[in-house]
């Protein structure tokens, strides 16, 4: 009974890897090991006040052997986009460039990065860490440089769903997206993100990881709840909470319905849900209740592929 259990990861916040997020006691950080072989690992923290981190010396980079995402979200539930604070990150050889909005860092296998630098803090971020590595890894390395390069601003990007994303999106139903790139997938389902925005490995120099990050606030069943879906690679699914003060607590109830068995879990505290293989039927995904706005994150390796439908058998719409 329950054969799909493992798959459901609470979040266990405190002691993530030193130096990866400012205040380890509001961060998390999984291994493949932790997401039973999903061929990646994952981080998410709060940042709460400003800050030095990745690493904590301001003389200092890192170097991974591996592909990495930095992508920092701010917290306010009617802006995706509003970042409320500076996040300066370094790369390159001594790049530097300044994040005012919603963005991710791309940071190929083997460049020098670090510190990350937060001020001007108005709000609350949230920081997620994506990486195509198995375990986290890192050699400190002296920066070479300081000081903006042009090499460091292509490592850098606004969130914004591409036209790509968009027309794969779109295909399920009415989607709207405004001029920011932003969607609103309510029409697909009324449980569905508010704001969306999802991107592929062609809006991300080439970094095999697609990812998306949604703000939800309604009841109601994501898509129809006939139908499950399977996919042709492993997938993450990432619930979690956008009151940096309630990290722990997500603010709403989720219904997740797994397999052909049709294994129906509830969450209602911050989860990532782990598909380390491809095939795995899953969803209907219904949305209970709600408290407050909470975040949402799909990521995926690769450019997120259409799904196929599998019949559930029910129609609880």
């Amino acid at each position: 009974m329950y054969k799909y259990r493992n798959l459901l990861k609470p979040l266990r916040f405190g002691a993530p890897e030193k130096g990866l997020f400012p205040d380890p006691s509001a961060a998390c950080f999984m291994n493949s090991s932790d997401m039973e072989g999903y061929q990646g690992c994952v981080g998410i923290g709060y940042i709460k006040q400003e800050s030095l981190f990745h690493p904590e010396k301001d003389d200092r980079m890192v170097v991974h052997p591996y592909n990495e995402l930095l992508v920092f979200v701010g917290t306010n539930p009617e802006d995706l986009l509003e970042l409320g604070g500076e996040v300066t990150v370094c790369s390159g050889e001594g790049g530097t460039f300044n994040m005012t909005q919603s963005s991710v860092a791309m940071i190929p296998k083997g460049l020098p990065h670090g510190p990350i630098r937060v001020q001007g803090l108005k709000r609350p971020i949230v920081h997620i860490l994506l990486t195509d590595g198995l375990q986290y890894e890192e050699r400190a390395e002296e920066p070479l440089k300081s000081g903006p390069q042009d090499g460091c601003r292509s490592c850098i990007k606004t969130l914004k769903t591409s036209q790509a994303a968009y027309e794969t999106v779109k295909k399920l139903g009415d989607v709207r997206i405004d001029e920011r790139g932003v969607m609103d997938l309510r029409p697909i389902g009324p449980g569905e993100a508010y704001q969306m925005i999802q991107m592929h490995p062609e809006d991300l120099l080439g970094i095999n990881i697609s990812f998306s990050v949604e703000f939800c606030r309604t009841p109601g069943s994501w898509m129809t709840t006939k139908l499950g879906h399977v996919h042709p690679e492993p997938e993450l699914l990432l619930a979690a909470s956008l009151d940096a003060d309630h990290f722990d607590d997500l603010g709403a109830s989720l219904e997740f319905w797994f397999g052909s068995e049709r294994e129906v879990y509830v969450i209602d505290r911050p989860t990532l849900i782990t598909i380390p293989r491809p095939w795995i039927v899953h969803t209907p995904l219904i949305t209970q209740k709600v408290d407050r706005p909470f975040l949402f994150m799909l990521v995926y390796p690769g450019s997120y592929m259409q799904a196929g439908f599998v019949e559930t058998g029910f129609d609880v719409s």
